[in-house]
């Protein structure tokens, strides 16, 4: 069957746990500034390194943390870390199939038995009420039809 394999679904979410970590990182700097250093002078204190390095320390683990991601949704070949189409094919396969799965629900709801019972109706020449093909006298005023 076309399974994703345990070691790609832990490097999906190992690399959305390293995501997080950048994320609240990246945050922290805020909280850090709203809630103000106090009164470092004495210790002639400058929080601008640490707030630099926490600041970019996050983006980078956020976008190693998507990439680790794409890689275990996607394979090694699929998410292009190895150049080989063949490799790439089979580690994309599931999706693919998924996709076409879908595709094919989608297009076994719209395909339905054609109707074949065709019903045409005639207007009554008097009262102009519709009435099946067949009918002798009108439904409606019962004039000939």
């Amino acid at each position: 069957m076309n399974r994703i394999s345990e070691g790609r679904k832990t490097a999906y979410y190992v690399g959305g746990g390293i995501m997080v970590v950048g994320v609240l990182l990246f945050l922290s700097n805020f909280l850090f500034i709203a809630a103000g250093p106090g009164n470092m002078s004495v210790f002639d204190y400058n929080p601008m390194p640490g707030l630099i390095f926490r600041g970019l320390g996050g983006m980078v683990l956020m976008v190693v943390g998507n990439y680790v991601r794409a890689v275990g949704a996607r394979g090694a070949a699929g998410s292009g870390l190895i150049l080989d189409p063949e490799q790439a094919r089979e580690d994309l396969k599931p999706w693919a199939k998924t996709a076409g799965g879908l595709v094919k629900d989608a297009l076994d709801e719209v395909r339905t038995e054609p109707d074949t019972t065709t019903v045409v109706k005639i207007r009554c020449p008097k009262c102009k009420a519709l009435n099946d093909e067949d009918a002798r006298f009108c439904k409606q005023c019962g004039a000939a039809m």
